[in-house]
């Protein structure tokens, strides 16, 4: 630890109370009858809980703007200001009668970063920006629209989708007061900040399990989803004896099988989601299934083997797998999760490297700047619900933990270290991934 870090740290404290604070106040915006929030992308109270995250800025005396897709970005100075900015944030919006940390936590506790540099008059060396990406979650058809709109990513046909509510995305977009056609200026250059680091609950069980209340995110997991198909022979159900059937879901229920069989082997995750029948009449044989599965792990090498496994089995169960989709890993960065390491050394907090399964913007900003995440527990494992919980003391310390990566990595990135390393780069580079 340098001497200008050990200094900069005396004189540092997060205010854990004012973060919880601030945790519940945005929890009131939007709070569900039902118990949860309900934020949903470009409501009004989407639209409410941005401009309560801008008066914040505002108090901590930072430069705020929003762009075309509803990103709200703030920046607080540094002592150069020719470095490029150290980026912490998440999202404040939620799924209908969603949970309150979910995103949220991440707002709040890169706030509080702030708010610890400001009340100290302290600057870094590099300024601090603080982003709330907009429309994180799925609930216009398609995710992380907000992030994919800043890196230039966002694709002409991803508002063709209907949103939550069956109405057309571009609707929730013009109800914002924006216009779905100037998204394309929310685009950023994808050399515009020097790291990006994201506190979010984990939204599985494995640090609550574990007793590691945080957890250094070594990636988000690449997810391939597949349709498969099994013909058989439509048949009456009664009249037709059982050593005489082509039962197309006899076949496709070994395959359901089998998908939680290869992943757990795998050390992966597998599911089924969806699964249809033909002709679907209880006195009839089914005579074609087609189901919907997707595999989703840190590993291409490995998804490659368990999407060969099952296509395998597919064909010799009589059916056919055709992929639909795929999303690579996105590896977090090497030094970034360094820092997150030193600073859980440095606050004596135990800590463990795992890997998310669910997306994030992260994972599209990773893709250009370095970026990591840091995971604090949820409670049962529950999240995208009115139950979602994370503890209070859990809450702070993922803040502190924060803090003191922002510390490290202020010391540790120098202009030229600040350079994202390129997608497909040198083997073995750690790097941001698709």
């Amino acid at each position: 630890m340098g001497s200008d870090l050990r200094e900069t740290l005396s004189r540092l404290e997060l205010d854990g109370e004012r973060l919880l604070v601030d945790l519940d106040r945005l929890g009131a915006i939007g709070a569900d009858p039902r118990g949860g929030v309900s934020r949903v992308a470009y409501s009004v109270a989407d639209v409410e809980g941005r401009a309560w995250v801008i008066d914040r800025m505002a108090e901590l005396g930072m430069q705020v703007r929003r762009d075309e897709a509803l990103n709200v970005m703030g920046r607080y100075p540094g002592r150069e200001p020719a470095l490029k900015p150290i980026a912490l944030g998440s999202h404040t919006d939620t799924v209908p009668n969603g949970g309150r940390y979910d995103g949220a936590l991440g707002v709040v506790a890169a706030l509080a970063c702030v708010r610890a540099l400001h009340s100290a008059r302290t600057e870094l060396r590099h300024p601090v920006e603080v982003i709330d990406f907009a429309a994180e979650e799925a609930t216009l058809g398609a995710s992380t629209l907000g992030s994919l709109a800043m890196t230039g990513r966002l694709q002409r046909g991803g508002l063709a989708s209907l949103a939550w509510d069956g109405r057309p995305a571009v609707a929730h977009i013009r109800d914002a007061g924006l216009d779905p056609l100037s998204l394309g200026r929310a685009v950023r250059p994808r050399r515009c900040l020097a790291a990006y680091l994201e506190l979010h609950i984990e939204q599985g069980s494995v640090l609550e399990a574990e007793g590691v209340p945080i957890g250094v995110v070594e990636g988000i997991v690449g997810i391939r989803r597949y349709v498969a198909t099994f013909v058989g022979q439509a048949n009456h159900a009664g009249t037709t004896s059982m050593a005489g059937r082509r039962d197309a879901l006899v076949m496709a229920a070994h395959f359901v099988l089998a998908v939680r069989e290869v992943a757990v082997t795998a050390a992966i995750v597998g599911t089924v989601g969806v699964l249809r029948l033909e002709p679907g009449a209880s006195n009839v044989i089914p005579g074609r299934v087609e189901l919907e599965a997707e595999i989703r792990g840190l590993d291409e090498e490995t998804l490659d083997h368990v999407e060969g496994e099952l296509s395998g089995l597919a064909r010799r169960l009589g059916g056919e797998l055709k992929r639909t989709s795929a999303k690579a890993p996105a590896r977090s960065d090497a030094r970034l999760m360094e820092a997150v390491e030193a600073a859980c050394r440095g606050l004596d907090l135990v800590h463990r490297r795992t890997a998310s399964g669910a997306g994030h913007d992260a994972m599209v900003i990773g893709e250009f700047i370095p970026s990591a995440m840091i995971f604090v527990p949820s409670r049962g494992g529950i999240s995208h619900s009115s139950d979602e919980f994370t503890e209070p003391g859990h809450c702070v310390d993922g803040g502190r933990v924060l803090l003191r990566a922002l510390l490290e990595l202020d010391e540790l990135l120098d202009p030229a270290a600040s350079l994202p390393r390129l997608v497909g780069g040198v083997p073995g580079e750690a790097g941001g991934g698709g």
